[in-house]
């Protein structure tokens, strides 16, 4: 059982299994409010979906939301990004509203686009351009139509640092490899004043220290 995405909303943070359990917990302890239970994901358009090919599953305070890229052969362009929602309290993503179009920020695609983080207000598209992390934010159609910058991180922090992003509606979260993360509103993120870490016991092989 490996953990392949986190999230959050107001009062929990989640962490999403590839065996499709969810748990459900604290920043730094995603088991301690729920063990693992199962969820399950809409098929796309008939074909049957597993956790590992999603892009993303993010969360707010009623509704988790799972990512998925389209791939459209030899349209251009090739992949289309698609979301559906289903209810916190229930275990089918999709359940809620079945898969829709989302829309990139420009300059994100395929191959740089690295999380997708959910609030109760907006969803954000994180994605690289060069060394420099940006992100686009909107609403679930279009992930840039409220606005897009440039992301800080701390001058011994690189991208490459980040194993996962999560949001509520008053800090994102960028959890880095070392086991330790950074918090900020979306324009600059920083370690905690206190220092703070995660322990997620499925992630010890991944963590470079």
């Amino acid at each position: 059982m490996n953990a392949l995405f986190l999230s959050a909303n107001n009062s929990m943070h989640f962490a999403w299994f590839d065996d499709n359990r969810v748990s459900a917990g604290t920043i730094s302890n995603h088991w301690k409010k729920r063990s693992p239970s199962r969820f399950e994901i809409k098929s796309f358009k008939g074909k049957p979906l597993k956790p590992q090919d999603l892009v993303s599953i993010s969360s707010n305070d009623s509704l988790h939301f799972a990512w998925y890229w389209q791939d459209k052969g030899k349209c251009d362009p090739q992949y289309a990004l698609w979301v559906c929602q289903g209810h916190s309290s229930g275990n089918i993503l999709g359940a809620r509203r079945d898969w829709y179009e989302s829309a990139l920020p420009k300059g994100a695609h395929r191959d740089n686009l690295l999380f997708i983080t959910s609030n109760n207000d907006l969803h954000c598209a994180w994605f690289r351009k060069g060394a420099e992390l940006w992100v686009g934010r909107g609403p679930s159609e279009c992930l840039y139509k409220t606005d897009v910058y440039h992301c800080l991180l701390p001058p011994d922090v690189s991208v490459e640092h980040i194993l996962f992003m999560a949001s509520n509606n008053k800090s994102h979260f960028a959890f880095l490899r070392n086991g330790t993360y950074l918090t900020g509103k979306g324009r600059k993120l920083e370690r905690p004043r206190a220092g703070g870490s995660y322990d997620l016991a499925e992630l010890r092989d991944m963590l470079m220290v």
